[in-house]
């Protein structure tokens, strides 16, 4: 897969967000669970997250179970339970585990947002200046409602079947083999747009501010449309079929070389 990426020099995400994403979305498309009532099967896959944290030196400042954003308490005093918080350097990624027996709907992706704002209305100065991306993992598919709140936050997810618009957003930054030409054509545009869409919480919340005067709207019904839609959905699956035609089993040994099981 790596031999795909080399186009584009310049990055609008930080290139261990990508890996991330990237790593996350083989453990939901690939790992194979079904031996496992449910419950057990959702503490696994946070054990899995947190172990290929672990495998990769990724510093996680809270595991699951936890109470905290990289230390500190929520504003409200409500004990908000953290799946995993990745605090590196530069920023910081809130990360929400999901394998439910049916689609993961709206309520878990509101529950998820509101944990963060709640954790950024502390008086801590640090939290604040370090950027947070949201990351929401599942393994079982989102649905559209929930797909579109995201988005309007900046919430990254990853889900089985559809690349996550992050690993799009890194294709379309690079040479893909073998892509079709209509989807080589808009790889500029998804390029340049994706990155207003996918950020950090401080940056959401930067847009909402200033959109109070005004009847602008967070993000247009036609972005919305436009990013599932065109970029995620049919770019998504042309360079995935690119990628298979490539190289078949590219998913497959990235899973396997996470080296989970």
């Amino acid at each position: 897969m790596e031999q795909l990426f080399g186009r584009r020099s310049e990055n609008h995400i930080p290139r261990q967000l990508y890996e991330l994403v990237a790593d996350s979305f083989a453990l939901a498309q690939c790992w194979e669970p079904y031996h496992l009532p449910g419950p057990e099967r959702g503490r696994m896959f946070e054990r899995l997250f947190c172990r290929y944290c672990d495998r990769k030196g990724l510093p996680l400042s809270e595991r699951p179970g936890s109470r905290t954003l990289c230390g500190e308490k929520s504003a409200s005093g409500f004990k908000h339970e953290s799946d995993a918080v990745i605090a590196l350097p530069d920023f910081l990624v809130h990360v929400e585990l999901k394998y439910l027996s049916e689609e993961l709907n709206k309520n878990e992706l509101l529950i998820f947002n509101q944990k963060g704002l709640d954790f950024l209305a502390t008086a801590s100065l640090a939290l604040r200046r370090r950027p947070l991306y949201r990351l929401l993992v599942s393994g079982r598919l989102i649905s559209q409602e929930a797909r579109r709140f995201a988005l309007q936050w900046g919430i990254v997810t990853v889900e089985p079947d559809r690349l996550p618009i992050l690993l799009v957003h890194r294709l379309a930054g690079n040479y893909v083999p073998n892509l079709d030409s209509w989807a080589s054509e808009i790889q500029g545009q998804v390029w340049d747009e994706i990155p207003y869409i996918i950020s950090p919480l401080q940056n959401r919340l930067q847009r909402f501010v200033s959109i109070m005067c005004g009847d602008e709207s967070l993000l247009s019904e036609e972005r919305i449309e436009r990013v599932l839609d065109t970029y995620q959905l049919r770019f998504g699956d042309a360079c995935w079929n690119a990628m298979d035609w490539f190289e078949p089993n590219w998913l497959e040994e990235r899973y396997d070389g996470l080296q989970l099981e």
